[in-house]
């Protein structure tokens, strides 16, 4: 064969493929495109979605009628009504509480999280709002126990204080037995004007046991996870700042 024409043939050979590659880059390019496009609408969208959207209403009634397994503090005919889904061992409720040596370390790195039940409690003892704290159980056997310890020292009026034992005692662990019965009657015997042999006769009798058990019914019907706010019956993050924006 003519070598001239050979190599004319591989030439135009070439060019064919070179034409080929670059047209399927190019068809490449353009869905990579589209697909950023159509992507980048997307959010777009869902921002627009959450930022102007109404969110629905929820009505929080069945929390506000029985303050035995729902404990509260503040005015009960406050214009504001705060809601705290939360479990005593769950670490990021915790970390809300603000009280635990370790939740200390995340102060910077959960800012707006840290502090925020501690917040709410402050407000509500000052008359701002009322201040509902639904006591959730679902991480395991020791939650269940800090529940119904909660609302055995809530018989007696010191829940709140018993929260705060509680969450102080938080090592961000979980079910490892800072919470059994034992070490929340030690935690109990510390709060002043408490009946501890009417507390641990009820913890130990678990007295409270249906009661953890209803609450844990009726949570699971508004939220899945801890710690979960609602402010006058919407629906919050777990947010300083967006709490306090939610108060009227």
């Amino acid at each position: 064969m003519d070598e001239t024409k050979k190599s004319k043939d591989s030439i135009n050979i070439e060019k064919r493929s070179l034409w080929k590659y670059a047209t399927f880059i190019l068809a490449i390019a353009v869905i990579i495109l589209v697909i950023f496009l159509v992507r980048a609408n997307i959010t777009n969208k869902s921002i627009e979605n959450i930022n102007n959207e109404v969110v629905e209403e929820v009505n929080m009634n069945v929390f506000l009628e029985n303050s035995e397994i729902y404990p509260s503090i503040g005015p009960k005919n406050s214009e504001n009504v705060v809601i705290e889904f939360s479990d005593f061992q769950c670490p990021y409720c915790a970390i809300s509480s603000g009280l635990p040596d370790f939740a200390k370390q995340y102060e910077t790195q959960y800012s707006e999280l840290f502090g925020s039940s501690e917040m709410l409690q402050e407000k509500a003892k000052a008359g701002e709002l009322r201040f509902i704290y639904v006591p959730m159980s679902f991480l395991g056997q020791e939650s269940v126990y800090a529940a119904e310890a909660g609302l055995c020292a809530n018989q007696q009026g010191k829940f709140w204080e018993m929260h705060d034992l509680i969450f102080s005692a938080h090592d961000g662990k979980e079910n490892n037995g800072k919470f059994s019965k034992e070490n929340l009657k030690q935690m109990a015997s510390n709060i002043q004007g408490l009946d501890t042999n009417k507390f641990n006769n009820c913890l130990d009798n678990d007295e409270t046991l249906s009661d953890v058990q209803e609450v844990a019914s009726v949570a699971s019907q508004f939220v899945s996870g801890t710690p979960s706010f609602f402010v006058n019956g919407q629906q919050v993050s777990a947010s300083k700042t967006q709490i306090l924006q939610a108060l009227k």
